[in-house]
Parts: structure tokens; C-alpha cells; sequence
């Protein structure tokens, strides 16, 4: 059996704010086509790990590797600041809010990153933009603007700006909590073929639903620390701690 590839990894992340401590030593490794659920309550530290993840938030302490390339973090600052752009580069992040530009079309939103970061030819650029928004069914919307689309839609597109980058892992962020339900199944789905097509995913959510079936493996994070983590069939039917037990009572 050939090893796994290691993507992402993360070893003991304590991030503070001020005398709150958030994060309390948080290791995390995902490899090759892994889909990493994170679970929680609000304020058990879910969305600053992933913001560590890819630097957006500094760790007060720790590491954090991307494909071999490290960011070591002492007294809250990166050792070597010049590896985070292009770490973040090579992490896709798909925002709660979406994040969209509002003055450019859709089509210009998932064109930018490549041809600004990549330098990637315009022409070049615009065809896989075109090539991404049918993917993710918007074939028919590449020259409206965000504040024309639904929840829903903007949740895809920012979905294809983050695929544009070809990334060796995406995050998301609670995809689909700021969206009307009856949104929230188009997203899931476009994230679900995702997964199917092998794509490295961290996804911090709600939806128990897809943390159950789509996830190769679940953390539940309670009070800035891993109370357990596992694979989502042992996790959700034989749960071993007592705050996931809880938790999982109140969402199902």
C-alpha cells in the first residue's frame, strides 16, 4: 500500500485574542482526497483554526505545512512571512459571505486570481473561468454581476474563483449558513461532486448531513481543543464523549 500524500498539516495551533485563548493546541493532518468535516458549537474555536489554516489569522503558536512548505509561528508572528502568499495560494477558501467582487461580472471574479496571481494569459484565464462556471451550473450567468444572483448561485461561483486557483486543498467556511434553506442543496450538491472527483476539502459546518455521508473523516471540535475526531460511521453511531453526544442530540 503506497502512503498517503500529506496536503495539510497542522501541529498544535494555540491562537489567543488578547487573555482568551481560542485554540488550545489543535493538530490536524489531511491527506490527498481526504474531506475533513469540522464540527462544533459556536465559539469552539472552528472558523479560527481554519483562518490559521491558511494565515487570514496568525496561530499564537505552532505550524502549519503545505505540501512540505512550512509557516512557523513564534510570539504570534511568521518566521518566514514570504511562504505565506504563496501557501495561501496553493489553499482555495470558500467564505460564508461569498466574498465576491460586486463591480465585476461573474466571469471577471473567477478570472482575477489566476491572471493576477498566477499570471496566467487572459485568454487562457477566461476559458477555464468558462470552463468552471458550467461546471457548477452557471454557464448561463457569466456576465451578471453578484448582486444579480441568488445566495446560492454566489456560493457557486465562489466556489469555481477557488477551483480557478487549482488548489491542493480547499477550505470552506460554513458554505451554506448564510443561505436561504432551500439554497443550501445546490451547494452541498456541487460540494459533494467535489469530493466524488477526489479534491482535498477541510469543511467547517452545520450540515450533518453531509459531514455524515460525504466526509472521510469527522473532528468535533469543544472548547478550542479536538474532543474527538473519526470516521463519520463510528463517530455519529457510537459516539465516545459525552459533549459529542450532546451535540449531535441537539442538531439531528
Amino acid at each position: 500500500m503506497t502512503q498517503a500524500e500529506t496536503v495539510l498539516k497542522a501541529e498544535d495551533i494555540h491562537k489567543s485574542f488578547g487573555h482568551l485563548e481560542v485554540l488550545k493546541g489543535i493538530s490536524l493532518e489531511a491527506n490527498k482526497h481526504d474531506v475533513i468535516s469540522i464540527l462544533g458549537s459556536s465559539g469552539s474555536g472552528k472558523s479560527t483554526f481554519l483562518r490559521c489554516l491558511n494565515s487570514l489569522e496568525t496561530p499564537t503558536s505552532g505550524k502549519v505545512t503545505v505540501q512540505g512548505e512550512e509557516v512557523i509561528v513564534r510570539n504570534g508572528k511568521p518566521q518566514n512571512a514570504r511562504h505565506i502568499e504563496s501557501i495561501r495560494s496553493r489553499l482555495g477558501m470558500v467564505f460564508q459571505q461569498f466574498n465576491l467582487w460586486t463591480h465585476r461580472t461573474v466571469l471577471e471574479n473567477v478570472m482575477e486570481g489566476p491572471i493576477q496571481v498566477k499570471r496566467v494569459a487572459k485568454a487562457e484565464a477566461r476559458d477555464k473561468a468558462e470552463a468552471l462556471l458550467k461546471r457548477v451550473g452557471l454557464e448561463d450567468r457569466m456576465q451578471m454581476y453578484p448582486s444579480q444572483l441568488s445566495g446560492g448561485q454566489q456560493q457557486r461561483v465562489a466556489i469555481a474563483r477557488a477551483l480557478a486557483m487549482e488548489p491542493d486543498a480547499i477550505l470552506f467556511d460554513e458554505p451554506t449558513s448564510a443561505l436561504d434553506p432551500e439554497l443550501v442543496g445546490e451547494v452541498l450538491k456541487v460540494m459533494q461532486s467535489l469530493a466524488a472527483e477526489g479534491r482535498t476539502m477541510i469543511v467547517v459546518t452545520h450540515e450533518m448531513g453531509f459531514a455524515r455521508d460525504v466526509s472521510s473523516e469527522v473532528v468535533f471540535l469543544h472548547e478550542g481543543r479536538i474532543a474527538e475526531q473519526g470516521p463519520p460511521e463510528e463517530m455519529f453511531t457510537n459516539p465516545k464523549t459525552e459533549e459529542f453526544k450532546r451535540f449531535i442530540s441537539k442538531v439531528s
